[in-house]
């Protein structure tokens, strides 16, 4: 019996805490906006694709661009807020590697390519 009585009462104290929470500060499960750090690529919005994979996909894409002007400026400026979304997804067809709607891109890939162009970026660039 003194088992019975103590497995109840261990079942019933998350459940007890979770009712005495408080939850006013509750209001959605939105995720909000992303606030993106001092030089850091933001997420796309949503409105440019409902897939997260093709999302994912194009701020790759933004990074590699970003990098790329980089490159050709060598200026240390961030780049991320003044590429456009609507370039990014106009450049994105040079990325396409499927004929595949919902996987064109090999995201795991252009991650790999932005990581290791904006490395060297922030070598050259302190923060």
């Amino acid at each position: 019996m003194k088992h019975l009585v103590a497995s109840v009462t261990l079942f019933t104290l998350p459940f007890a805490s979770l009712a005495n929470a408080d939850s006013s500060n509750f209001s959605t499960m939105a995720v909000e906006e992303d606030t993106p750090l001092a030089c850091e690529a933001p997420r796309p919005p949503t409105s440019l694709d409902p897939s997260p994979y093709i999302r994912n996909g194009y701020r790759a894409i933004l990074r590699i661009m970003a990098a790329e002007r980089w490159i050709e400026t060598g200026s240390c400026e961030c780049y991320f807020t003044q590429i456009p979304w609507d370039e990014v997804v106009l450049e994105a067809d040079g990325y396409v590697t499927s004929d595949n709607p919902l996987l064109p891109f090999k995201v795991a890939e252009l991650r790999l390519q932005a990581d290791e162009m904006l490395a060297t970026r922030d070598a050259a660039c302190p923060n």
